[in-house]
């Protein structure tokens, strides 16, 4: 069991205090964690949103998963089994973001390209609460995670739109494959994966409101006309996407990241395909969000 005192250093902020992201020093985190260091670990999440943890060479994958389970039990994969690329011997409840190739086919998923923001497992009627990737493989350059403040995103809107919304919920779909929102026809409304949520989700935690919104997934405003949902959405995902709200995370190997997808939303820069890029993600179990 390893006894650590945690130093907790912002990354950046938004309008005064409001922050996003924190790198966490003093970790090593193939070693069992004391209560103390795990509580203190949840309450900087909690604050800060997204917590960086930098070197940490050679994490297994138990090593994440008993990580990941200070936050919280362990999620599932969503994506259908039969459209899944990691195979039977990938470990459970682990996917791989990876351009990588085994007989001519990756070996997991969203291998390359820019991607829109998102909300992981929006589309669900439990999202996932965080969202934990490990760096094995990192190009030298582009293929960073841009991370947006969606608590700021929500406070910041006019207070008349923000009284409109607060009753409202907001229609999402997902694709699986798709990383730019190319719009979702009637056809595909019949089948694909989707779910509803309040447009201002409450944090258990915390009890801030946040713009539960993004640009991938959310296909309209439910009770609003189509031309009034987009109209509306336009000035929200301006609104998510605004780079005063947001971290750039440029990866390194050995990096360790956890996300609260209850009050961010991200997204990813392109970079070469032919540069390999390698990381390992598990997710924790959500609740139905409010």
């Amino acid at each position: 069991m390893a006894v650590a005192t945690i130093d907790v250093a912002p990354l950046s902020g938004a309008f005064g205090n409001r922050t996003l992201g924190a790198e966490i020093h003093g970790l090593d985190l193939t070693r069992p964690l004391d209560a103390a260091t795990e509580q203190a670990l949840r309450d900087a999440w909690t604050e800060h949103l997204v917590l960086v943890i930098r070197d940490q060479r050679d994490l297994s994958v138990e090593d994440q998963r008993r990580f990941c389970r200070i936050f919280g039990a362990l999620g599932d994969r969503t994506r259908p089994k039969e459209t899944r690329q990691e195979g039977s011997d990938a470990p459970e409840g682990v996917m791989y973001v990876s351009n990588l190739k085994k007989d001519g086919k990756f070996i997991g998923s969203l291998p390359d390209g820019e991607m829109h923001f998102h909300i992981d497992q929006c589309y669900t009627a439990s999202p996932a609460t965080g969202t934990c990737l490990y760096a094995i493989e990192i190009p030298p350059e582009g293929g960073d995670t841009l991370f947006t403040n969606l608590y700021t995103a929500w406070e910041r809107l006019p207070p008349d739109l923000r009284n409109e919304l607060a009753s409202r919920k907001a229609m999402h779909y997902f694709d699986y494959g798709t990383t730019r929102n190319t719009g979702i026809s009637d056809e595909q409304r019949a089948t694909l994966p989707h779910y509803a949520h309040p447009v201002g989700r409450v944090h258990p935690l915390s009890h801030r409101t946040a713009l539960y919104v993004c640009r991938l997934m959310t296909d309209h405003i439910d009770g609003l006309s189509e031309r009034d949902s987009r109209n509306v959405l336009d000035v929200l995902f301006d609104a998510v996407e605004n780079p005063d709200y947001r971290y750039t995370h440029k990866w390194r190997v050995g990096d360790l990241l956890l996300w609260d997808n209850r009050c961010t939303a991200h997204a990813r820069t392109d970079f070469d395909p032919n540069q390999r890029r390698h990381l390992r993600r598990f997710t924790i179990q959500g609740e139905q969000p409010v």
